[in-house]
């Protein structure tokens, strides 16, 4: 027992009187209880400590779960909500493909035959809670249900029902809201617990990395895809940007395509086995030698983590026929394009290739061309500094779209769900899912 303890229990178990306690030595202490009376304070205060201890714990335990409670439920209407806004793009992406195909053939044989219409995604890029509100409780909404609502073909009643003003037993009013409410219901089916945010994306519109696996050591700088991604990453600022860190884009590309191929050799000006590149990381590891699952593995290969992924990593998928398509409102797939192989006399200057690409979006935007693969190299031919595309050019294009990338965030408190899932369509509108992630 230490010190202080000790001198606390003396003190308490000493023995007392009442001459003590009055200074008076006429009083008389009673014969017995008083040697040990102290005891007593210190199991009460002892038990009093014990209950406070006790009584502590159960209300912070109380309170963790309801927390964690709380936090389950909000995540869960967060996953929900996120689901919503994937569902929803699924709706447009089939209503696109839809409108698309009708109107490609109601155009046929016409003088507009050819022509690029905009299409649902191009006009709804991203979707939320507010854009729904907005579209759903706008004064059109409102004046649809006011016409209905004195339409002369409804009873009284019906009448009162649509404008709100029947009135119904707590009863009946209950029920309906615990069965997920209906006319009754005091909430709005827009009146929802958070927010969501959705947006959807054209992998076509990436160039797709896995196609580097048909091609060995001896034939890469054959390949189209090989072709492209080192014309995405030239031009004057790319390449001052790799040349900083002593890096080049033929060799970046080769180690990815090392990393698909099948064969062991490294690809390239330098040689020798892909796996020597991955045996000296800690702790070290293999190349795939296999087609990337996801964008996220493009950070295994040598070279391609941090800055150099940030970089560049959004320009590529892996998804896909890898055929680009030209309609897309991305300026890197023209970048690419005009900084290739399949290009005579390609843009010297980053401005001469922004002053081209500028060119097309505006083709584009006020006439309507420039849309179709042959259309696209005529248009070509036509714009600032005359680049020549090859003939082989038109067969890596396309003006369709099959594969899509939507990304969903739901926000309920404090907890954020975000949902991405890559879908492909066929020609009649069937999706398949290629990737889900839920983060």
């Amino acid at each position: 027992m230490t010190r202080p303890l000790a001198r606390a229990w003396q003190a308490l178990t000493r023995p007392r009187s009442l001459a003590n306690l009055t200074g008076r030595s006429g009083l008389r202490a009673r014969p017995h209880g008083g040697e040990r009376s102290g005891i007593a304070l210190l199991v009460v205060m002892t038990t009093i400590m014990i209950i406070t201890v006790i009584v502590s714990d159960l209300a912070y335990t109380a309170r963790v779960r309801f927390l964690v409670t709380a936090h389950r439920t909000e995540h869960e209407q967060a996953y929900w909500l996120a689901r919503s806004g994937v569902e929803l793009y699924k709706l447009l992406i089939l209503a696109d493909k839809q409108i698309g195909s009708q109107a490609t053939s109601l155009m046929a044989g016409t003088p507009m035959e050819g022509m690029a219409l905009g299409g649902l995604l191009d006009m709804v890029p991203q979707i939320n809670t507010g854009l729904l509100v907005m579209l759903m409780g706008s004064d059109s909404a409102s004046t649809a249900t006011e016409d209905l609502a004195n339409s002369e073909d409804l009873s009284a009643e019906q009448k009162a029902t649509i404008k709100g003003e029947a009135s119904v037993s707590d009863e009946a009013r209950q029920k309906a809201i615990e069965e997920g409410g209906g006319l009754f219901s005091e909430r709005s089916w827009l009146d929802m617990p958070g927010d969501f945010s959705a947006q959807v994306e054209r992998e076509d519109c990436r160039i797709n990395v896995n196609l580097l696996a048909s091609n060995t050591a001896t034939t890469l700088d054959e390949s189209p895809t090989y072709q492209l991604l080192v014309g995405l990453m030239s031009g004057e600022e790319n390449e001052q940007w790799l040349q900083d860190r002593n890096l080049t884009a033929r060799e970046l590309v080769a180690n990815l395509a090392d990393w698909v191929d099948a064969d062991a050799l490294r690809s390239g000006d330098r040689g020798g086995y892909e796996d020597g590149l991955y045996q000296i990381i800690d702790p070290p590891y293999l190349a795939k030698n296999a087609a990337f699952d996801t964008q996220q593995e493009i950070r295994l290969v040598e070279g391609w983590q941090d800055e150099v992924f940030a970089r560049f990593g959004d320009m590529f998928t892996v998804y896909g026929s890898g055929k680009l398509n030209i309609t897309c409102d991305d300026d890197q797939v023209i970048w690419a394009i005009l900084h290739s192989s399949f290009v005579d006399n390609p843009p010297r200057t980053d401005t001469q290739t922004q002053d081209i690409i500028d060119y097309l979006n505006e083709q584009r935007s006020l006439y309507g061309g420039c849309t179709k693969p042959a259309d696209f190299i005529d248009c070509l031919k036509r714009a600032p500094n005359a680049p020549s595309p090859k003939d082989e050019l038109k067969n890596l294009l396309t003006d369709q779209s099959s594969v899509y990338r939507i990304t969903s965030t739901g926000l309920v408190g404090t907890s954020a769900t975000t949902i991405t899932e890559v879908l492909q369509y066929d020609s009649r509108g069937r999706s398949k899912l290629l990737y889900h992630h839920v983060d």
